[in-house]
Order: structure tokens, then sequence, then C-alpha cells
């Protein structure tokens, strides 16, 4: 006899990433196209040989540390920030799961500007919680969250704001003037920025962590550290919630190999450089030869969001993997509608294959 399940996983949907086919180029799941810091592979294969990483032991408490560190030293805050305002998880699902089990519990509700990352959604239902979902408003230059009626859905129910920005997969960064005004309408109420792109965007809003106690940022190793496969995230947090953190989330929940990478590649600058570079001028490239075509969408982000109307989005991804292409249908993304594609930003020779396969 099977055992009955919790009765929230029927409304839930299970998480679809980008395809994999084996010899097609891979534009759908946001990846650095020049893969991760080659210091970063050679730490891992020296600590290995070397036996100062060792396999067989539980990650040291003091390597958790030290990447700790080096977060702090890239984040450049200085003695405004301490280790305790940094907490780690296995990349930024892994803390968000943390986080969200930290403030929601059955019946509470948090609020999501939609269209963005549907794992925010997934997490609060499994949690017992109910999502309540706000359309961002469409521009002709961007998708930005709507202040006001963000703050006219909460109630005294609502534990939690999630905010994307650079947003997947509109691409577009939220103004710092408009989130401050958000923060400031719902102190009672945490506010979880994404930055997972960051790093390919002209500003931040991990500042903010040093103003409000209802507000933190979540980064990534998976962009344009490119250590996806290796799975490590973290968020910068005000102090308050350290203790917090720790009693919720799981032991050893990074490994030590990962740990390893990430130092590595925080002290790698010139792979995060060229890494950084390369996106931003290639992704001028797509919107400028894109544009030709279809309404290309401003981005801050390692990827470029396509309106490719009068088609329908499935339509153009269903072409694109005919020619050996892979992007992201963004049919799947709540609130999105049905002729918008995702591609993210290849290197020179992949993103002339897009053109011409868009052409």
């Amino acid at each position: 006899m099977q055992v009955p399940v919790r009765s929230c996983l029927e409304w839930i949907e299970e998480y679809k990433p980008g395809r994999m086919v084996k010899g097609a180029i891979k534009l759908s799941s946001n990846e650095n196209p020049l893969g991760p810091s080659p210091r970063a592979i050679r730490e891992i294969v020296k600590s290995i040989e070397e036996g100062t990483l060792n396999l067989s032991l539980y990650p040291w408490e003091g390597e958790e540390e030290e990447l700790r560190d080096e977060i702090l030293r890239y984040i450049g805050f200085g003695t405004r920030m301490k280790k305790e305002n940094i907490a780690v998880g296995a990349g930024v699902d892994g803390v968000l799961d943390t986080l969200v089990k930290m403030f929601i519990e059955s019946g509470n509700e948090a609020i999501i500007p939609v269209p963005t990352f549907s794992l925010y959604e997934s997490l609060v239902k499994i949690a017992g919680g109910i999502p309540r979902y706000v359309k961002r408003e469409r521009g002709e230059e961007h998708f930005n969250i709507p202040v006001k009626r963000l703050t006219a859905t909460c109630n005294e129910k609502t534990k939690i704001i999630f905010i994307s920005s650079p947003n997947n997969p509109t691409g577009n960064c939220v103004p710092v003037d408009r989130m401050r005004d958000l923060i400031e309408s719902v102190p009672g109420v945490m506010v979880v920025i994404d930055e997972a792109y960051v790093e390919f965007a002209d500003s931040s809003l991990v500042n903010l962590v040093t103003e409000y106690d209802n507000v933190l940022v979540l980064r990534t190793f998976s962009k344009a550290f490119g250590l996806a496969g290796l799975r490590v995230g973290y968020a910068v947090i005000p102090e308050w919630l350290a203790n917090h953190y720790k009693k919720v989330s799981m032991p050893f929940s990074v490994n030590s190999v990962a740990i390893t990478a990430a130092i590595a590649a925080l002290r790698d600058k010139e792979h995060l450089r060229r890494s950084v570079e390369l996106v931003q001028h290639e992704r001028q490239f797509l919107i400028e030869n894109l544009q030709r075509f279809f309404k290309v969408y401003p981005s801050e982000a390692n990827f470029v969001f396509v309106d490719v109307s009068p088609a329908k989005s499935y339509e153009v991804y269903d072409a694109l993997m005919k020619r050996g292409i892979i992007v992201r249908d963004c049919s799947t993304f709540r609130g999105a509608g049905d002729s918008f594609i995702r591609i993210t930003v290849g290197t020179r020779e992949q993103n002339e294959k897009v053109v011409e396969a868009l052409n």
C-alpha cells in the first residue's frame, strides 16, 4: 500500500531546467561560456593530490570560514560587514530553501512579481505557504516591479517578497530608489533580493543590507564564476538572522570540493573579468542583430529576452532545436505569455549561429 504524500504536492510543478542534448549548442541555462576558472580546477586537483582536500572527511568548519572571508573581501564592505552577515548554501537554491523554511509556515503568504524564477513559488508551497502573484509592469524597455501594487497585496500573513534583480527571465534590474520605496513600505516583511546575475550588471542593491533589517541579498557562483556543477551560493543577511540561519540550514550543505573551488574562483579576478567582458560584449551583439527581426529587451544579465510574436515561443524553440540550438521557451514562466524565448549569451561563434538561425 502506498503511503500518502503531503497534499500540497498536488499543486506543485516539477522544476524544469534548460534542456540538454548531446552535440547541441546549449543556450538555455545561463551558464558561463568560458567555463570555470582554470585556477579553481588546478586548486581542486592540487589539494586532492597533496592530501589537504580529504574526500573521506566532512567539510572542515575552517574551510567555510575562509570562503566567507573571501566573499567579504569580494563584496568590499570592509569593517561594515562581518562573517555573520554571510550565509552559504548549496547554490542559491539551497540558500532559498533555508530562508523559506525560516519565514514561511502553514498559512503564511509570499508575494512574487511575475514573470520570474519559478523556484520561489515551489518552495513557498512546499513550506505550506501561499504564493501571491503580482504582474510586473511591462514597458517598452523593462519589466519593472509595481511598488504600490506589491505593498497593497501585503497583509498580516505576508512574510516574504521575492525580487530578482537582474530578473530572470526579463533581464532588467530594479532601480535602487524603487527598491527603497518597497522596503520602507513593508517594514514587517522580509524582502529577498536575488542577484544571481549581478556580475553582468552595472549596479547592485547589496548595500541595502547595511541600511535595513528586513532585506537580504542572494548571490551565486553558478553564473559569472562558472561553477554551476558544484552548487555554491550565498546570502548577505542582516546580522540578527545569522543564528536562525544556522539552526535551519542542513549541516555540511556545501561540500569540500565546492568550497575549495569557490575560494579559488574569487581569487581569480582575471577569469571573472574576461567572463563578464565577454558576456557584455556578446550580449550587445545579440541585441543589435536580433532586434532587426524581433522585439529584444535590454538586459543586464547573461541572457536576452526576446518577443518572437506573432510566432509562438514553442514554435521558435522547436525550429532552433532542429538546427542544434537549445534556448528557453519562456511559456513555462508564470505570467510570461506564449511568445517569449530566453537566449543565454554564448561565444561569438555560437551567437552568430543563433542570429543566422533566426534570420
